[in-house]
């Protein structure tokens, strides 16, 4: 009876960017959605899998490769050549991760992916399942980010100060040195029409893929 109640949930696969500013709040929302009903699977690195600290008792844990299994973004050596490998190894890796999962009956209905990997959302369309993207980012820097997307802000900055709707006057030099990398993979995960966005605040009690 007890498998049988297990098998009935839904299963979300949440897989985070190797970093703990990142890990945290992804395992965050996964709690709410615990509470909702759904079985939670956390997706991180091999590499970084060794530094994790603490995952919840009621998630499980897979792993996959970013090509750097022993260490990492310092095995790299630079930040460019870890993601433009993780782009290359990353997907069958999770088609693997996905695959295993679904030949022991523990089929994966959803996918939440961090947003520096948008080619997750590729994945989840190859096994027909859903595809969510998750911003860790707080919602001030978000509306930045959207404000790129329209066009209504340009990076790098050429003014001192600027002004969005909802926030404060800004300072350049404080916080908007955007890194040229990180903006194009938010800007490439934002103009897919097919990702569903989810942030801190949305509202999980609306989602049609919980309930099988």
């Amino acid at each position: 009876m007890e498998n049988q109640r297990i098998r009935s949930k839904a299963h979300c696969l949440v897989l985070s960017y190797p970093g703990q500013g990142h890990i945290n709040p992804m395992i965050q929302f996964s709690k709410l959605l615990e509470r909702q009903g759904v079985r939670i699977t956390l997706v991180t690195t091999r590499s970084y899998s060794k530094n994790l600290l603490k995952v919840p008792h009621s998630m499980a844990l897979e792993t996959i490769s970013d090509g750097f299994d022993e260490g990492g973004i310092a095995e790299a050596g630079s930040y460019k050549a870890y993601l433009d490998r993780f782009h290359k190894v990353g997907p069958e890796t999770l088609a693997q991760v996905l695959e295993k999962l679904g030949e022991s009956k523990n089929h994966v209905d959803c996918l939440i992916y961090d947003s520096f990997f948008p080619w997750a959302l590729d994945v989840a369309k190859r096994f027909g399942i859903v595809g969510a993207s998750y911003l860790t980012q707080d919602m001030a820097v978000n509306n930045i980010y959207y404000h790129v997307h329209l066009g209504k802000l340009r990076a790098p900055l050429t003014q001192h100060e600027i002004s969005l709707p909802k926030l404060p006057r800004t300072c350049h030099r404080f916080s908007l040195r955007m890194n040229k990398i990180q903006l194009s993979l938010i800007l490439r995960s934002l103009s897919s029409p097919i990702s569903t966005k989810l942030t801190g605040s949305y509202a999980i009690h609306s989602t049609t893929w919980i309930k099988r």
